[in-house]
């Protein structure tokens, strides 16, 4: 009876899952104002670029796979298989929670060593992807300080996104040794766990987090040649320098701007209009692209994840 109640328990959390992130896909999909089919019959359209764009999403999961992977390895063995299934199924848990806390316990289930290890990698490998963003985001701001006239509105963006990034930097850097932050934590997770995952966080040496970089980057490449394609593909009076500071900037500042969920799509959009606008009058079809690489790179995998999630047996100890 009990296995049986657990069992049951296991799929209603399931079913949930699902259901919950599907309806916020639904739902942010009817309420977007933008029909993303006048894409499909612009006469730049080019079904071989789409075709590429496509397929760039399983690098771009591949490279965020094997990221994870060579984290966790440093404290168990895990395939490229299983990292994978980690990931996908991370993500419809990671739609419906606040800050993406969800996706930590969806790939905790592949696990077979309890969630602690997938907090850890998790935790780093966004630290890492973090960088990635704001490295190339400061450096397509320089850029484009250095070689087009200062538009106001982009420069107030990036004063604040900026100001805000430094704040949090300096009291990251001012309270990371100070004791009240180590008794907060031992209050909130006890001791026991609190000692876990700083010796989890010791294991990881320097090479590990430069591997770990180094993928972010290339994965930070793939989706932002994404979006690259498409933009040169439909509005090709762009020059490569205007794609390349308005992709790093939309990205830079979306990733300052406090956000609930990953496929936030209205935000990121927004701000990618106010970013081209400097450069294009067609910010409608800018925003379009944002609905469209938010499609492929988030609800397909999405939707993979979920199944996953529904057929997956978790092993017992």
């Amino acid at each position: 009876m009990e296995k049986t109640g657990k069992a049951i328990i296991t799929w209603a959390v399931k079913i949930l899952v699902f259901v919950g992130a599907w309806a916020y896909v639904v739902y942010k999909f009817l309420h977007t104002e933008q029909d993303i089919s006048t894409i499909f019959s612009s006469v730049y359209f080019s079904i071989p670029l789409f075709v590429v764009v496509c397929l760039g999403m399983f690098f771009n999961w591949a490279f965020e796979a094997l990221k994870w992977q060579q984290l966790v390895n440093c404290s168990q063995n895990i395939t490229f298989r299983k990292a994978i299934s980690g990931v996908l199924v991370g993500l419809p848990l990671a739609l419906i929670t606040p800050n993406r806390i969800g996706e930590i316990g969806g790939r905790s289930i592949v696990l077979e060593k309890g969630h602690k290890d997938a907090i850890c990698a998790t935790f780093l490998g966004s630290l890492t992807q973090l960088f990635a963003t704001l490295f190339f985001g400061c450096f397509g701001l320089l850029i484009y300080c250095i070689a087009f006239p200062i538009d106001e509105r982009i420069q107030k963006i990036a004063i604040l996104s900026t100001s805000l990034f430094c704040i949090i930097l300096a009291i990251v850097v001012y309270c990371k040794n100070k004791r009240w932050i180590k008794n907060l934590f031992l209050t909130c997770f006890g001791k026991k766990f609190y000692k876990q995952i700083l010796h989890l966080l010791q294991i990881y040496k320097k090479k590990d987090v430069a591997i770990a970089t180094c993928i972010s980057c290339l994965r930070y490449a793939i989706f932002s040649s994404q979006f690259g394609i498409l933009i040169n593909m439909l509005i090709p009076e762009l020059s490569f320098i205007e794609i390349f500071i308005g992709i790093t900037l939309t990205y830079f500042i979306t990733t300052i701007i406090p956000t609930s969920v990953l496929g936030e799509i209205g935000i990121r959009g927004s701000v990618a209009m106010a970013v081209f606008e400097i450069f294009t009058n067609q910010i409608t079809i800018v925003f379009q692209i944002s609905i469209l690489v938010w499609l492929i790179n988030i609800v397909i995998p999405t939707l993979v994840g979920s199944f996953i999630l529904l057929n997956l047996k978790r092993k017992k100890k």
